[in-house]
């Protein structure tokens, strides 16, 4: 309590020593991490799990702790770990404790280069090249821009023939990317991307007008930071439209048109029943992609290859 005072005191110093009060209220053995979000634990293997290597749980490496009610982070763990990063959380510590805002300024400033994500766009379609990939034209909540989104139909179907194997729930592969080109009109202003993790979690990438990384998506009606809120709705449980009333079409929203612009073969109601897939969020994905894939596949049924007729009985569909 007294080190909490001192620091609170030391913090409305001259600005020019700020940043070293920070650093002296925090400790190299512990900080306190106070979110004040739902599910913690989760929320913070996503975001810790981001600085270790092969996607080890970082409360099992000594990274995070948890006493009671109460989570720390060990910077002297993170520093053997990430070399440079245990300074660096200490730095952002505000009187020595992690709160939302400083736990987003540290990794503003560290995040994708510890995830090794591609720096340009053009860097990441050359290492996901789109051929072979479902696109899907989707107006929602996110962003009044109309979002191209695109995933590798080899992934899909990879994730479709494990789903009865592992509960009925869509599991997509480590290293499954899945990229959304966002457009104003006929415009080009941003791109978004999740990649697949080994711990399970994804990794999120905002890249801006300039096609290079960058912290916060830009298009209206809300700037997003990345990674800190993308969480927020992938791990939540609210439904968002248009896929709350698919496979009906939903109706306009403050912003305007909320809508997956497919056919009405694509909207198999057996389908969206059965895989009732971003109700379940299995895997912390929003879309649809499995149940308008298959809603395809069943339409041509007459014409599928032995393979995807396969994948329509091993479903039961």
């Amino acid at each position: 309590m007294a080190q909490a005072i001192l620091c609170g005191r030391v913090l409305r110093l001259l600005p020019s020593i700020a940043a070293l009060a920070i650093a002296a209220c925090a400790s190299p053995h512990q900080i306190e991490v106070v979110l004040d979000k739902a599910e913690p634990d989760r929320l913070l293997r996503f975001y810790f799990g981001s600085y270790t290597e092969g996607g080890a749980d970082p409360f099992a490496i000594g990274i995070l702790s948890k006493r009671g009610q109460r989570y720390y982070v060990h910077p002297s763990m993170l520093e053997a770990t990430r070399p440079g990063l245990g300074t660096e959380l200490m730095r952002s510590a505000q009187g020595g404790v992690v709160t939302w805002d400083s736990l987003g300024a540290f990794l503003a400033r560290t995040y994708y280069q510890a995830r090794g994500l591609p720096p340009t766009i053009d860097s990441l379609k050359a290492r996901w090249p789109y051929h072979q990939w479902q696109a899907y034209e989707v107006h929602g909540p996110m962003t009044r821009a109309r979002r191209r989104i695109h995933v590798s139909t080899v992934a899909l179907e990879a994730a479709l023939r494990e789903y009865t194997a592992i509960g009925r729930h869509l599991r997509y592969r480590a290293g499954t990317a899945i990229v959304a080109d966002h457009y104003l009109e006929e415009r080009l202003v941003e791109h978004t991307a999740m990649v697949r993790r080994k711990d399970g979690f994804w990794d999120f990438a905002t890249y801006g007008p300039n096609g290079e990384l960058t912290s916060a998506t830009q298009a209206l009606p809300h700037a997003l930071k990345t990674p800190l809120q993308c969480v927020g709705c992938h791990f939540g449980a609210k439904q968002f439209e248009p896929e709350r009333s698919f496979p009906l079409s939903a109706p306009p929203g403050p912003d305007g048109v909320r809508a997956y612009d497919i056919g009405p073969a694509a909207r198999d109601a057996e389908v969206a029943r059965y895989f009732a897939e971003h109700a379940k969020r299995s895997d912390t994905v929003l879309g649809l992609y499995a149940t308008i894939h298959v809603s395809k596949l069943r339409a041509g049924r007459d014409t599928l290859s032995t393979a995807n007729r396969r994948l329509l009985e091993d479903l039961g569909l």
